[in-house]
């Protein structure tokens, strides 16, 4: 069962994980448009169009209802707090990719971030580095990496319920996988989670809690659209050249 609701509610990880969640969805109005479309090579088209159709299916259907049902039991601060506590667990990804792309100011904020937010901000729970330091985010991921080492987004990859990516992103996630506390925290007796079952209970409840704090705002942006892949790819696509080129 807990496979099954994992499966589900993952789908919506990928642009969660790779992209800032604060500005993401605030930047589709601003920063891109249907005009904006990048018609450039595009080989797995006739996979990723169905494939788009049917993430579709399992955002609007499936997780969007289970979403705003959390999201009628569990207030907004402690949903957001909750999101602070696993973005501060996974500070490694982001203190790994800033060494790798040498930004090493950033790479010492983000373990000033971790250390001040561990303690005095309650595991993370409260974000007080941000709040009452100004320290920011530095989010950056092994896809960022890759991009900035100058690997192109040359062949864009809709996947099974994690939605848009491209084949360097793809790639990024494995990379990221072998830094990733969480991703960590199972399959061996000395870790922290002694059952595979218990661990997808926690990183299904992960992303269903990312999830709620964005669900409108998908909704919005899928039911003005003409052509939804052609919108989300491009979308996607820019948003992750501007998150490189930062």
């Amino acid at each position: 069962m807990f496979r099954v609701i994992f499966i589900l509610f993952i789908s919506f990880s990928l642009l969660f994980s790779q992209s800032n969640k604060e500005t993401v969805f605030d930047d589709f109005n601003d920063e891109f448009s249907v005009e904006k479309v990048d018609s450039s090579w595009d080989p797995l088209k006739l996979y990723n169009i169905p494939m788009t159709q049917f993430n579709d299916f399992v955002y609007m259907y499936i997780m969007g209802p289970i979403a705003k049902g959390y999201r009628y039991v569990v207030s907004k601060p402690i949903r957001e707090g909750v999101s602070n506590v696993f973005h501060n667990i996974q500070f490694p990804i982001r203190v790994t990719n800033n060494l790798l792309q040498f930004k090493f100011n950033n790479a010492l904020e983000e373990s000033a971030r971790f250390a001040i937010n561990s303690t005095y901000g309650l595991a993370g729970f409260i974000d007080i580095a941000k709040s009452e330091g100004g320290i920011e985010r530095h989010d950056e991921d092994f896809g960022q990496t890759l991009g900035f080492y100058g690997m192109s987004n040359d062949i864009h990859i809709v996947l099974p319920l994690f939605g848009p990516s491209n084949l360097r992103d793809t790639i990024g996630l494995v990379g990221d996988a072998f830094v990733d506390p969480i991703y960590h925290a199972q399959r061996r007796d000395w870790n922290v989670f002694k059952s595979n079952n218990f661990y997808l209970f926690v990183n299904t409840y992960k992303i269903g809690n990312e999830y709620s704090l964005h669900v409108d705002e998908y909704e919005n942006i899928r039911k003005d659209s003409v052509d939804l892949y052609i919108l989300l790819k491009s979308v996607y696509e820019q948003r992750r050249d501007a998150l490189i080129e930062e």
